[in-house]
């Protein structure tokens, strides 16, 4: 593709793990309910193998300085005594249980119930705390801590041939297929109100360079920064909750529950 388009955070980004423990708390829980109901492991097994895979991405992530992350810290905000600094690793583990456990476990709960009232007022009662956190937070620095773009070669081959792993399980095996469209439709309106809240209070944007042209013919390696719309923004930040969340996460069900 001619343009770029890239993801851009700010702020302190993974640096509180209070709220990312508390998350990982919260999909212990919900684990241990639906296994006390249905005797189902279901949903510890898938919030266990995302966890585990998504901390080595969280690992290269930050390694290869796609994703800045400074040192995770336990304990109270503004007292530093009463703060333990994580080690790296056990940061990356954090992150990796909140970016891929808890949405994992959350999707597939939470859309095992989708018809139950009283469960679907519970999960809103949790995204509702997801956006309180995200509100109190201190506004974030102009500091571009992760610039992402999501349209490499190499992601697009990645998300494209997820995709088709998703589509070629549901073929072989149909009698999934209810259970998983209601799991991602809850991790994708999970992660739709997540990222808003986010793009909201200033702490996610979007970036798109444009190549440059001279005589209609395109200029190798040179690019400007347009100005960006709200449709910009949509077909972005869309991208990452369909693809990179639906299709993505849809992709732990079909390698550790069939």
């Amino acid at each position: 593709m001619r343009n770029k388009y890239y993801i851009v955070r700010y702020g302190d980004f993974a640096t509180n793990g209070n709220a990312k423990f508390s998350y990982g708390l919260f999909a212990t829980m919900l684990c241990i309910d639906d296994y006390r109901a249905k005797n189902s492991i279901d949903c510890a097994t898938i919030a266990i193998g995302s966890s585990i895979l998504w901390t080595i991405v969280e690992v290269y992530l930050h390694t290869s300085k796609t994703r800045i992350i400074k040192p995770m810290w336990l304990g109270f905000k503004n007292t530093p005594n009463m703060q333990i600094t994580l080690p790296p690793i056990l940061g990356a583990t954090l992150q990796g249980i909140q970016e891929g456990g808890v949405i994992t476990a959350l999707g597939l709960y939470y859309g095992d119930r989708i018809y139950n009232p009283t469960t679907i007022i519970r999960l809103h009662i949790f995204i509702t705390i997801v956006i309180l956190n995200v509100c109190i937070r201190n506004t974030p620095d102009t500091n571009k801590l992760s610039k992402r773009q999501i349209n490499t070669t190499g992601s697009m081959l990645f998300i494209g041939s997820v995709t088709l792993f998703d589509i070629i399980m549901l073929w072989r095996h149909p009698e999934h297929a209810y259970r998983q469209l209601n799991m991602v439709l809850v991790m994708i309106y999970i992660c739709a109100w997540w990222t808003f809240i986010a793009w909201f209070r200033g702490f996610r944007s979007v970036e798109v360079q444009v190549q440059k042209q001279q005589n209609n013919c395109d200029i190798d390696n040179a690019y400007y920064t347009k100005p960006i719309t709200i449709f910009d923004t949509l077909m972005i930040l869309g991208y990452d909750v369909i693809f990179e969340v639906g299709a993505a996460y849809l992709f732990f069900y079909n390698i550790f529950l069939i």
